[in-house]
């Protein structure tokens, strides 16, 4: 071999050989600023996405452009689809560009100033291409947002605390719904409940914006995210020890490793089986967060103050969330991610069978001590952690197959796995919801059954796993 061959390293060689500093204690202070993000993020993804914005587009949909609730369905799960493959064949390169500049903090702190600006928007247009296109922006920066951000893990916390700290983070994180939640609750009091669905029997109300129908309703969540992420400004990350290069030499310094990891990640066998095993889970949590509120407003149908119950509901899932997620992080530490997955798996098996059940078997549900809304209560109680434990499964299985000069990168794979997911989970759940003209809210229940059998595949692929 000539001497110029000798002097060329790989990506992975040239990782392996620079000194990267991980976390070797655990500090808690810095452990609660970096969660604050958790939290603050959370008001984005619960307001803007769980509670307003599908909702708000059926609304225009129908009112502005006249198409029908199942037409207008169709076109946000394909908008999403779009969008999330996007992010998918993304996520990967920002991976492997977060590990060759070492720091990813100022990338979470950019890409929050973009969400901030692009939701703060939303409330000022009715026009459909104008709000999808400011909806992409803003959840595209989200989305890209949580990649550096899960890859701090290793570099806040010491290895042996990261499931417990990957459990904390998501169970604060949820205590951002309350928060926002909170807020939301007299706007929709003072302004009027959103109505999506066309009156079917004589007394319905009509199709309304309501709530949704001002700027300042989107604006107020944004302005609490902004005020709960300053503490993240004081976290303290482990970095590279080493001049960060220019930009050129980065940027082909990160294809060429990202080109490396394709390579590699084909003999990280289990991290593979992995990577397509969570491609059907991830679909059961990105659709549960896309679609939370209609699943409750539009197919539960809840007598009276739908958006008001569905805050209820989105409140005891969040708490539900705090108390238990964090003993899913500790669970996942004693026991590992495949177990953590195989809970995860029945919590939301039992989430989906009691939602089907009440799509198929009730008419609408009147608030109260009657056994359909103990069970829709019930429903929420048991999707909170498993919600939340989809994600802490995924951050604790990472860490356990990744090798360590790559975590930003494999974090970057599992994404990409996730990613695909989120695109495929919205497109087939628009399809099905194209019957909605025809079945109505039975709609729902099929869309449910549908993603259920999606994460029974993806869980048993998972159990194939083994630890490296």
């Amino acid at each position: 071999m000539s001497k110029e061959k000798n002097d060329i390293s790989t990506p992975s060689e040239i990782l392996s050989n620079e000194e990267v500093e991980y976390e070797t204690t655990t500090n808690r202070r810095n452990v609660f600023f970096w969660a604050m993000y958790d939290l603050a993020n959370t008001i984005y993804s619960m307001v803007i996405v769980s509670l307003i914005i599908n909702r708000y587009i059926l609304v225009i949909g129908q009112l502005e452009y006249g198409m029908s609730y199942g037409e207008v369905s169709f076109l946000y799960g394909t908008v999403s689809f779009l969008m999330q493959f996007g992010v998918a064949i993304c996520v990967p390169i920002l991976g492997a560009l977060s590990d060759n500049v070492g720091k990813r903090k100022p990338f979470v702190l950019s890409l929050t100033g973009i969400i901030l600006l692009f939701a703060s928007l939303l409330g000022f247009f009715h026009s459909l291409t104008t709000v999808l296109i400011l909806y992409v922006i803003a959840n595209v920066a989200y989305q890209f947002s949580l990649t550096f951000y899960d890859a701090m893990l290793p570099f806040i916390a010491k290895r042996d605390d990261i499931g417990k700290v990957a459990g904390f983070g998501v169970a604060w994180g949820y205590l951002g719904t309350i928060l926002a939640l909170v807020i939301m609750y007299p706007l929709i009091e003072l302004l009027g409940d959103t109505v999506s669905t066309p009156p079917v029997l004589p007394g319905d109300p009509p199709i309304q914006y309501g709530f949704a129908g001002y700027w300042f309703t989107f604006l107020i969540p944004m302005v609490l995210f902004l005020v709960c992420v300053i503490p993240f400004l004081y976290v303290r990350e482990k970095q590279k020890i080493r001049k960060r290069p220019p930009i050129g030499t980065l940027i082909k310094n990160t294809f060429k490793q990202l080109g490396s990891t394709f390579k590699d990640i084909r003999k990280h066998k289990s991290m593979f089986i992995f990577i397509i095993g969570y491609f059907f889970v991830a679909d059961i949590a990105n659709v549960i967060v896309l679609y939370m509120t209609p699943i409750v407003t539009d197919g539960l149908v809840i007598a009276g103050g739908a958006t008001l119950f569905a805050i209820l509901f989105i409140i005891i899932a969040t708490m539900s969330a705090v108390a238990f997620t964090y003993f899913v992080g500790k669970f996942g530490q004693k026991y590992g991610a495949k177990k953590t997955f195989y809970l995860v798996g029945v919590l939301w098996g039992i989430a989906l069978s009691l939602g089907v059940t009440l799509v198929f078997t009730t008419q609408s549900i009147d608030i109260g001590g009657n056994i359909p809304f103990i069970l829709s209560i019930l429903m929420g109680i048991v999707a909170g952690p498993a919600l939340g434990g989809t994600w802490v499964a995924q951050r604790i299985m990472v860490i356990e197959l990744a090798p360590k000069e790559k975590f930003g990168e494999f974090f970057g794979f599992s994404k990409l796995s996730g990613k695909l997911s989120s695109a495929l989970g919205p497109f087939i759940w628009g399809t099905v919801m194209l019957t909605y003209d025809l079945i109505g809210k039975a709609a729902y229940g099929w869309a449910m059954i549908s993603v259920g059998i999606i994460m029974g595949i993806g869980i048993f692929i998972i159990s194939f796993v083994k630890k490296d």
